[in-house]
């Protein structure tokens, strides 16, 4: 098998690449570890209640011991799908701020600024939100959509943002990053629109494109310090393939590094431990993992929420709504609401970033559950973390998960930012007129309860995000894992394109910067 160019992933990142590619007319394997799906469960929106979790669908990964929250273990989904994170996320669609690309030039990544990366987010998707075509696409294959079923307590969590001095924006992907909205979610008519099913289903036909699925990378095949191709297993089979003009991984913030590191790219030391032999010394391979911190604080209302359809009639009702008109509960992203705010007068740019779900859950060994109870979720998290965790090999077989160490409060700011957060949390809860509504906020301390409780809490209960990026952070220090035009390196014919790029996180959920990546990448990576 020989083709111009290998893409390791289907993911955010690597659908629209491989896309763009054959686009160009170079011929493409995109490899994916996940399996196809055969009764397209992820289409549903609401599925991913049963797919989070799912070693179908996910991977699962479970952490190390973090100290910096009393040695908490958790699970942090990945899809392993078509699609991959596309595929099981929350469908929340967000840029991120004009700044935060504008940071990523000044940190000497020429070409990122917002006024290069715009013309990339406008290419990639059809929004049937925002009327400004200065910022917004109407022409590209992701579709972007208004939700199609709005809960009433939703509307009145946006008015007591704004009671509170949190302007309403009508388009948060739009001139101001600023506000409180209603989300935008990758969906269309009702349906999940991965990245899979938007850039490379439809050019499964084309000649120029195969797609194997079921195939687990187990390194980069390397002649000196030049990527010639891949080898990987599929279906028990030990496989190669040969790229005659370059390697790209994009395989997301998790594997991406492992996949380096397995391929001899990395910390010698790291790699001697492991009987690796160095063939790129890249240090920072798996350092810098940023991932946003932040609360899920359950609130019990007077007033029904959207946990009302877990009876058996409000199961029949969403099934109908769905079945029918490809609206109602199982038609919309996770949360209704989105706002960005400055937690205090001397903030340059927003800080936290708060999310309604308009149903409350709980998670049992990663599995999520949703009682009948009146509970909704309110999510304010940190934007701009400065703790960092990393990754670490367990051992020179690919098919045993990376070590992750997150170490999400390292730093104290970032335990001041969610304590910030707590406090917005509780504002707009006691604010009507959603406040009116509210009885209760679950396991949170009250509010008389003083500093040392609500740091003890937030150690607790600070959670992450699941935005893990920068683990093959691009700059142009000697550091830097990639050069700006996403080279490894050290190496040649060998490009990362995927979150793990990022040299600072971003004010937002990561999946519409990561499919810009790939789009962006297409137009850098040449021989």
């Amino acid at each position: 098998m020989e083709f111009d160019y290998i893409v390791v992933g289907s993911g955010s990142s690597g659908s629209p690449l491989a896309a763009r590619l054959v686009e160009k007319g170079a011929s493409v394997l995109l490899l994916e570890a996940g399996k196809r799906e055969r009764i397209n469960l992820t289409r549903v929106p609401a599925a991913l209640i049963h797919t989070i979790g799912h070693d179908r669908y996910d991977w699962n990964f479970t952490t190390e011991p973090d100290p910096s929250r009393n040695g908490l273990v958790e699970k942090w989904p990945r899809g392993r799908v078509p699609g991959g994170s596309s595929a099981i996320n929350g469908m929340i669609f967000i840029r991120g701020a004009a700044k935060d690309y504008d940071a990523w030039e000044s940190l000497g990544n020429t070409g990122w600024g917002w006024d290069s990366v715009l013309p990339y987010f406008r290419k990639m998707e059809t929004a049937d939100q925002g009327s400004d075509n200065a910022y917004r696409g109407g022409m590209g294959p992701q579709r972007v959509s208004a939700l199609r079923w709005r809960h009433p307590v939703s509307q009145k969590f946006i008015d007591s943002f704004v009671n509170a001095g949190v302007p309403l924006n009508a388009d948060l992907n739009g001139r101001s990053h600023e506000g409180v909205a209603w989300n935008q979610g990758s969906t269309y008519n009702g349906f999940r629109h991965s990245a899979f099913d938007a850039f490379v289903r439809p050019k499964l036909k084309d000649p120029k494109l195969t797609f194997m699925d079921g195939s687990l990378v187990e390194r980069i095949m390397m002649n000196g310090v030049r990527a010639t191709g891949i080898a990987f297993e599929r279906d028990g089979q030990k496989l190669k393939a040969s790229a005659r003009r370059g390697v790209i991984l994009s395989a997301g913030s998790i594997n991406s590094p492992q996949i380096l590191m397995l391929s001899g790219i990395g910390d010698p030391a790291e790699l001697a431990r492991h009987g690796i032999s160095t063939v790129v010394r890249s240090p920072e391979v798996g350092r810098n993992l940023m991932e946003h911190p932040g609360l899920y604080v359950l609130a019990e209302l007077d007033i029904p929420t959207g946990n009302a359809y877990t009876s058996a009639l409000g199961r029949l009702r969403a099934a109908a709504e769905w079945a029918l008109m490809r609206r109602g509960v199982l038609s919309v992203p996770t949360a209704q609401v989105l706002a960005f705010l400055k937690s205090a007068p001397d903030q340059n740019e927003p800080d936290l970033q708060f999310h309604l779900f308009p149903f409350g859950y709980f998670r049992d060994n990663g599995r999520l559950r949703v009682p009948k109870r009146n509970l909704v979720t309110i999510l304010a998290n940190v934007n701009y973390p400065k703790s960092r965790g990393h990754l670490a090999l367990r051992s020179k077989d690919p098919r045993e998960p990376v070590a992750i160490y997150p170490r999400l409060l390292d730093h104290p700011d970032d335990l001041d930012g969610v304590l910030r957060g707590l406090a917005w949390i509780r504002k707009v809860a006691s604010t009507p007129p959603f406040g009116s509504s509210v009885l209760k906020l679950l396991d949170v301390p009250p509010q008389e309860a003083g500093k040392a409780a609500n740091e003890a809490y937030v150690r607790d209960a600070t959670v992450p995000f699941l935005h893990p990026v920068g683990t093959c952070r691009m700059g142009n220090d000697d550091g830097a894992v990639l050069s700006p035009d996403l080279r490894v390196r050290g190496a040649e014919r060998l490009w990362v394109a995927d979150a793990s790029i990022f040299p600072r996180h971003i004010a937002g959920n990561t999946n519409a910067t990561s499919i810009m990546i790939g789009e962006r990448a297409a137009d850098l990576i040449h021989p």
